[in-house]
């Protein structure tokens, strides 16, 4: 896990510590932790020991942190607000002041990390909005756009006897793609809860966290479609309407990138 400072490395090894203890007072194992809570035995030890360089992003510990507290009947909220997963620069003040509020309360720190968390959670609910909307509405337009037609001649078809020396034409497949220009389309459909981050032909169109109540989103590309998961079991993809599959297991941080050769 990358980009944290000394201080959010502190926090989550704390974190961890208090995670390991509790459950060791209930008397429960972390194989039984792992299957309830769908997270993988490796990135749970990790996550009890503090090792930050074996954890993926802190918007994944975050979920970890959570579904491991409500597993064991702990408040989550508190443990989340406890982990800043990032940092705001104070306004400078004077030597005095700075002195007076160097040791920040309890209190101050767990709002500021409430805040930190809110807003981005907000901003990415809105742009995953825009980004369903836009999709939704342009696939409704090429479904019900008006296809030409490919003709099909048999050998004993009217049209071949009536004339015998024109070139038989035979059938074409249908193509998998409503729109050739892209030649690589994805519908996500979710199962459960996760954070999803897409990515079409090297730009990030939708970054946020999607659940089982929002509407299957199609994303199209040129080139090539990336997408990144939290609990890429909950993620259920379909490549060109195809049937559609998870992209991966349970608990599970997956990346997968699809081109226009690939197959799924």
């Amino acid at each position: 896990m990358n980009h944290l400072t000394t201080a959010q490395e502190e926090q989550l090894k704390n974190i961890g510590t208090y995670l390991r203890h509790c459950r060791e007072e209930q008397e429960k194992s972390i194989e039984e932790i792992a299957l309830k809570t769908f997270i993988s035995l490796r990135s749970l030890k990790a996550l009890e020991a503090g090792r930050c360089e074996d954890l993926p992003e802190p918007v994944f510990v975050q979920g970890f942190i959570r579904r491991y507290a409500e597993t064991l009947n702990l408040d989550s909220t508190t443990l989340l607000q406890s982990f800043a997963t990032e940092v705001v620069p104070e306004p400078s003040e004077s030597p005095d002041s700075q002195a007076k509020h160097s040791e920040p309360t309890p209190i101050s720190r767990s709002r500021q990390s409430d805040r930190l968390y809110r807003q981005p959670f907000l901003l990415y609910i809105g742009i995953g909005g825009i980004v369903a909307i836009g999709g939704l509405v342009y696939l409704l337009t090429q479904v019900l756009k008006p296809q030409p037609s490919i003709p099909v001649q048999d050998s004993g078809t009217i049209e071949q006897q009536l004339n015998p020396n024109e070139p038989t034409v035979t059938s074409t497949p249908a193509l998998t793609v409503s729109d050739p220009n892209f030649p690589v389309q994805i519908t996500v459909e979710m199962k459960g809860e996760s954070w999803v981050r897409v990515s079409v032909d090297g730009k990030t169109e939708f970054e946020g966290i999607l659940t089982e109540d929002d509407s299957p989103t199609t994303w199209k590309a040129k080139n090539e479609l990336t997408i990144r998961s939290g609990n890429a079991g909950a993620v259920w993809v379909s490549l060109n309407q195809k049937t559609a599959k998870p992209l991966g297991e349970m608990g599970e941080v997956q990346d997968v990138t699809f081109t226009p050769t690939q197959d799924w």
